[in-house]
């Protein structure tokens, strides 16, 4: 451990740009653990090696670095909106004095993310749509929008299980976006209260990803609930400081200055467009966990799917058909036979 990838990932969103929420080193509070640290060689994103670049592998200068950073840059929007959910998170926990997590118990994290209004559950209802008792005494509050019986922490965008790329694509649509089964069918195919796949013969819900906090896999969290009193006992962060980015204030501030609208209508990924690329295309015809079009759960693309042949001119409707669509290049026109430049 070394960098703080909270910051890493408003900055960049790249392969290593991880633990949002409490999963930052620095928010954890755990500076004695990084009182030094290893210079960065090969292997390690450019983003993370300019953050350590010209300094001694201190936390203190690697902090000064990284705020340098995001005064000149900026944090990626949806590094920004993953930092904003956490906020209203935090707030209403401070409001209430019930502070949710989802965490790892084995990863040694005090949580993996802060469970909020926005958090959705795994029936795909928001947190806000569940509802507890009048003496709580229920370990997860209930959905009053479905059959499910105590809500479940899942992410709700690429960025948390590490597809970071997925809403640079033009034309990606966050909000038909699920994270999926390794049965490859979305989180909403599952019954939130068996977790079996309404769609094949799945019995449980086994994540295809890892949560980039603690790089678990959903199944290994859990969604818990402390009060004030508990987690003061347990020596966890309470009121101020479970506020995201708590202990680093001046990056905080930069951060979460500007509020941000958490609506699915606004900014979750690049403006969608009527015409994304083949690849959103691709996931949305063959992906059950985008836009939810395919029964078949998936398509198993190949790179001919990439490169479609390309029709012979003067075809009648079905070249011109293809012609309209864009598709107008093939496999072999991206890797053209090698010419002879002797004779035998």
């Amino acid at each position: 451990g070394g960098v703080p990838h909270a910051i890493v990932t408003m900055m960049s969103g790249g392969p290593l740009a991880r633990r949002p929420g409490s999963g930052s080193a620095l928010e954890r509070g755990g500076q004695a653990q990084l009182a030094q640290m290893q210079i960065f060689s090969g292997g390690v994103a450019r983003s993370e090696r300019a953050l350590v670049a010209g300094t001694d592998g201190s936390v203190e200068q690697v902090q000064s670095n990284i705020a340098k950073a995001v005064q000149a840059f900026g944090p990626t929007p949806g590094g920004k909106k993953m930092m904003q959910a956490e906020k209203l998170a935090a707030e209403e926990a401070i409001r209430t004095g019930l502070y949710g997590v989802w965490r790892n118990a084995a990863s040694g994290h005090d949580f993996c993310g802060r469970i909020g209004p926005s958090s959705r559950c795994l029936c795909g209802h928001e947190y806000s749509s569940h509802v507890w008792s009048k003496g709580r005494k229920e370990l997860r509050p209930a959905c009053g929008s479905c059959s499910c019986t105590g809500f479940r922490y899942i992410p709700r965008r690429p960025e948390e299980i590490g597809e970071w790329w997925l809403p640079r694509r033009k034309g990606f649509d966050i909000r038909i976006w699920r994270p999926k089964c390794k049965c490859q069918h979305s989180h909403e195919e599952h019954d939130p209260n068996t977790l079996s796949c309404r769609c094949c013969g799945c019995h449980s819900f086994s994540s295809a990803w890892e949560c980039i906090t603690c790089e678990g896999k959903w199944e290994d969290h859990e969604s818990l609930w402390e009060n004030e009193e508990e987690r003061r006992l347990l020596g966890k962060p309470i009121g101020q400081a479970f506020m995201p980015l708590a202990s680093t204030p001046d990056i905080q501030q930069m951060v979460l200055q500007t509020p941000a609208q958490l609506s699915d209508d606004q900014g979750w990924s690049l403006p969608y467009r009527s015409k994304p690329e083949r690849s959103v295309r691709l996931m949305q015809e063959r992906c059950s966990n985008y836009g939810r079009n395919n029964s078949r759960g998936g398509g198993q693309g190949s790179l001919e799917d990439a490169f479609p042949p390309r029709p012979p001119r003067g075809v009648g409707s079905a070249g011109a058909s293809q012609a309209a669509s864009g598709f107008t290049g093939g496999l072999e026109d991206a890797f053209p036979p090698r010419r002879r430049l002797w004779k035998p």
